[in-house]
């Protein structure tokens, strides 16, 4: 079936995972710059393999299992006629770059440690009040 997480074990673990791999990313970051890496060749990294991450993951497990009515595989969502979804996804990838780029920005401005927490505080609180607010208006 498709991967999904529906007790609360599972999504704590991957919180933390989530958590894990934030936290190392800062770190990297610095490790990276000290040995020369400019930061831009770094965003295009990453940029790249949230790309293909992306891609991986939809191939992988969205299309375990087989399609239901209420929740379709991978491929099957692609043919479907949802422009509002598609538009959205796209607004959600331009702020997400947009956002990428003023936190390289920051970055120049006054370092590493600060941007890093207060951007991922605002990311958090932003994105909480987004999924909340699409949430609602999915079950009207």
């Amino acid at each position: 079936k498709m991967f999904v997480v529906e007790d609360k074990g599972s999504a704590i673990a991957l919180m933390c995972a989530a958590l894990l791999f934030l936290g190392t990313w800062p770190a990297l970051l610095t490790l990276l710059e000290r040995r020369g890496r400019l930061p831009q060749h770094t965003y295009l990294d990453y940029s790249i393999t949230n790309l293909l991450a992306a891609v991986l993951i939809a191939l992988t497990l969205g299309q375990l299992g087989e399609s239901k009515q209420n929740m379709p595989n991978f491929f099957t969502q692609l043919s479907q006629d949802s422009w509002p979804s598609v538009l959205f996804a796209m607004a959600g990838g331009l702020v997400l770059s947009i956002g990428n780029l003023s936190t390289q920005y920051a970055w120049a401005y006054v370092g590493l440690s600060v941007t890093e927490v207060i951007c991922a505080s605002m990311v958090v609180v932003i994105g909480s009040s987004f999924i909340k607010n699409s949430s609602r208006y999915e079950q009207i």
